[in-house]
């Protein structure tokens, strides 16, 4: 991932806008793109963290990419969005959607 990927990436829109928590430090519901709890003014980004798959550190819910190993979060992100479609008789899968197992024949309604 170049710089200017990573440029880009931070202009997204946060991906955890409207996501509600509650405060763990005074219990008022939040949202995680909150800079501070609107109750005790806690920063939100010191409570909340998302821990590396690869080597488990905690990092801000923001990061792009684990401060540890480098680990990148927005790959995981694009996997995960991506839909496979596996043929219930042969098992074969594929990313787009076909009417017909290319393996084992099998259509699909």
């Amino acid at each position: 991932m170049g710089l200017f990927d990573v440029i880009k990436r931070a202009f997204k829109k946060n991906p955890y806008a409207g996501v509600k928590k509650e405060c763990p430090n005074c219990g008022a519901e939040i949202t995680l793109d909150m800079e501070r709890c609107p109750k005790c003014g806690v920063r939100i980004s010191s409570m909340f963290k998302k821990k590396c798959p690869k080597c488990k550190a905690l990092n801000d819910l923001t990061a792009v990419v684990c401060e540890k190993c480098g680990y990148s979060f927005a790959r995981e992100l694009e996997r995960a969005a991506k839909r496979v479609y596996k043929c219930p008789i042969c098992g074969y899968k594929s990313e787009a959607y076909l009417t017909k197992c290319p393996a084992c024949g099998t259509r699909f309604g």
